[in-house]
């Protein structure tokens, strides 16, 4: 057996690309090329011309030094490569939108899915994989009403032209993917590519309704009308996103006030003070409660107000009165130290978290128990604006997040998670909670533009920098999973490339899509078997092995092939097993022949060293499951026995060499560093508990509770930054 046995198998390599599009017959087609073509260029070049003042003013902003200077460098990578960029660009996209009726559906999810360049060490393609598919998710709700009826009209004139194009044939997806296209020879850190998506996403992307009005347009001059049973009415979105106010805001109405929907706000208003949590599916109501939110109405907390003092009541009347007349595009009358622009702002930043498709209904009135302590918040503070890391902004965000996961939960969480969940938002709201009598003493200052301007931009990109968590946890999912199958055994070098710079990406696509029960997973890793069952001595003829070897390899080729592997990269990853097994045949030289019965010859085989154990040793289990359950930013409930006491902790590190782990309290800052195993003692005990419905999190927990080791419990000390004692 040798190299050139496996190099010659034949494997599934993508179609090549046809070259230049070919000449549109239909003139209507044609023009809408050159309409889109012609707007996103100029759109593309207004990006660059405004790069400068966002990069600078972002600089500026910035509170530290290192991502001063990724600022500073990606305005400066952003001068030198500009002309690079939009020519690329322009080849991406003419390829695009000049294949307009290709519907290329298969090369566009390689583009999507080519994760030639990463690896578990690395995870800056899935983390840019993540970025791009967010774009995409808010093109597509940022613009429903334009790109529905858009769809509707390609979806009519794919009846009349019969040309093949179809409803998606103009999707966001396709303009952003050729950006994503013209930065691929990019030679850049991919920091400094981040902060050019997010300048596309700022600029381009609030602006694609340009591109789809004018199609539409187009398509209206030429007689073409919506089919009316295409493509099903997408949500439409708020008239305004976070930083995307619309224009001809009426005199004395800051953008950001302008056209908000107080609907929305009120829609989803808790009870009073003090009469209890809104219901969840599936859970019970907290008890205690916390302030509600300001009321849909004005007047509505009347009956709840105290005589002769000024509180909740009063306050959010107040509030609302405000919201009213910025909902009905007039400027509000408000006393002297309620700036309206402080509530609208408030206001806007909840907005844009109802509006997230992703965060169901039945969990909206969780959210709305913080609206009001955030606004008294916001109130006495003005750093709330201008501060990403104020306790009750960061808070807020926080927990945004986290109903997100339990939105998404593949399954109902369980009713103690919800009971843990509903009593962080109860005490989150405790703190805010601010007597609003020493708020109207206070003089508040109203925000100006250009910080309400920098408050909105750093809510829409605090998504994308959420995401790392997300890579970071599947990363360790994986490795930890690839961990367990190769147990104890010594891999070669080359074969140890390849399961974690090969096999590692793919099973990092195949836990996203589907999740580690889907098919693609199971194969994957049965795949994995094969590969270290081929790599073990074997009885078989030289002949049988070689095809079987010849067979994995194929099998591999085309897997990695399929997530936009070059043939370069496969070549890299796959050198170590074929020189593997070159090694093995080359043991099976020295194999010794005799003579059968039957008078045909046979192979012995020399008997292998002892294998070593197949699984991992308990002590190595249990840091890799920690390793997935102590994610930085992950969310506990830890129990205090001496004073029977619950706290609400975040993960800041997890240390296996030192079996150490240490927490962060969810609001001050004092710190728990406790033993890991420990911990795991207190997740198995019920003393401690994540606060994520995510199943790897609850598969996790669960092996840790089967598992062999010195359990024990550490006593709780807090401590300060600098480590010491906290009394009390």
């Amino acid at each position: 057996m040798n190299a050139h046995a496996h190099a010659t198998v034949e494997s599934e390599a993508p179609a090549a690309n046809a070259g230049e599009p070919s000449e549109r017959s239909n003139p209507i087609v044609s023009a809408l090329y050159e309409m889109a073509v012609s707007v996103l260029g100029d759109q593309l070049r207004e990006m660059f011309d405004k790069a400068d003042d966002i990069l600078f003013d972002s600089a500026e902003k910035a509170r530290a030094g290192d991502e001063q200077r990724l600022y500073l460098d990606t305005m400066r990578i952003v001068r030198v490569q500009r002309a690079k960029i939009i020519n690329a660009f322009q080849g991406s996209l003419r390829e695009a939108l000049a294949g307009i009726g290709n519907d290329d559906e298969a090369g566009t999810r390689n583009h999507l899915d080519d994760m030639s360049q990463w690896s578990l060490q690395d995870g800056d393609a899935l983390e840019e994989r993540i970025a791009v598919s967010n774009m995409e998710t808010k093109a597509a709700s940022l613009h429903a009403h334009e790109l529905v009826e858009l769809q509707r009209r390609l979806a009519r004139l794919s009846d009349m032209s019969g040309d093949g194009i179809t409803s998606e044939s103009m999707a966001p997806a396709r303009i952003i993917r050729a950006f994503q296209n013209s930065m691929r020879d990019l030679s850049v850190d991919f920091p400094i590519k981040l902060v050019i998506y997010k300048l596309f996403d700022r600029v381009v992307i609030g602006r694609l309704s340009e591109v789809f009005v004018g199609a539409n347009q187009l398509l209206a001059v030429h007689g073409i009308e919506p089919r009316t049973d295409g493509p099903a009415q997408a949500r439409k979105p708020a008239a305004q996103s976070f930083g995307r106010p619309s224009p001809g805001a009426a005199p004395g109405v800051p953008s950001w006030a302008n056209g908000l929907d107080q609907s929305t706000l009120g829609a989803f208003s808790g009870p009073a003070y003090g009469g209890g949590s809104p219901q969840m599916a599936g859970g019970s109501s907290s008890a205690g409660g916390s302030p509600a939110p300001w009321p849909s109405q004005p007047g509505g907390w009347g009956a709840a107000a105290v005589q002769g003092s000024y509180g909740d009541a009063m306050l959010s009347q107040e509030i609302a009165q405000i919201l009213g007349a910025y909902a009905q595009g007039r400027a509000p009358q408000a006393p002297n130290w309620l700036p309206p622009e402080n509530v609208a702002l408030v206001a806007r930043m909840f907005d844009g978290f109802y509006r997230d498709a992703r965060l169901p209904d039945h969990l909206k009135p969780m959210l709305s128990r913080l609206q009001l302590p955030v606004m008294k918040a916001a109130l006495s503070d003005r750093r709330f604006f201008v501060d990403p890391q104020h306790p009750a902004r960061r808070t807020v965000n926080d927990l945004f997040e986290m109903l997100l996961q339990f939105g998404t939960a593949e399954s109902a969480p369980q009713p103690q998670m919800i009971s843990e969940l509903q009593g962080l938002i109860d005490a989150v709201s405790r703190s805010f909670n601010l007597d609003p009598e020493k708020l109207r003493a206070h003089q508040s200052e109203p925000v100006d533009e250009r910080t309400a301007d920098s408050f909105l931009r750093e809510q829409e990109e605090l998504q994308q920098k959420k995401n790392r968590a997300r890579v970071e946890r599947v990363r360790r999912v994986v490795s930890h999973e690839l961990k367990r199958r190769i147990g104890e055994r010594r891999l070669p070098p080359g074969v140890m490339r390849l399961m974690l710079s090969g096999f590692g990406p793919l099973l990092c696509l195949d836990y996203i899509r589907n999740g580690i029960d889907g098919a693609s997973w199971t194969q994957t890793m049965q795949l994995v078997d094969r590969v270290i069952d081929s790599l073990q001595p074997s009885r078989g003829s030289t002949a049988e092995r070689a095809a079987a070897e010849a067979e994995i390899v194929a099998h591999i080729s085309r897997r990695l092939a399929n997530i936009g592997f070059s043939d370069a990269r496969l070549e890299e990853v796959l050198s170590g097993l074929l020189q593997a097994y070159l090694e093995l045949a080359d043991n099976d030289d020295e194999a010794i022949f005799e003579d059968a019965q039957d008078g045909t010859l046979r192979v012995s085989v020399p008997e292998a060293a002892p294998a070593m154990s197949l699984e991992l040793s308990p002590e190595k289990e249990l840091q890799g499951l920690l390793s997935i359950l102590l994610v930085p930013g992950g969310w506990f409930t830890v129990w205090e026995p001496a004073t029977q006491t619950k706290h609400w902790v975040r993960v800041k590190g997890y240390y296996p060499v030192q079996n150490a782990v240490m927490f962060g309290h969810y609001m001050e800052e004092r710190f728990l560093r406790i033993r890991a195993s420990a911990f795991a003692t207190d997740l198995i005990e019920g003393r401690a508990s994540p606060i994520d419905p995510s199943p790897e999190l609850q598969a996790a927990v669960a092996r840790v509770a089967e598992l062999p080791f010195e359990r024990g419990s550490d006593a709780l000390v807090w401590t300060s930054v600098d480590g010491k004692p906290i009394e009390g």
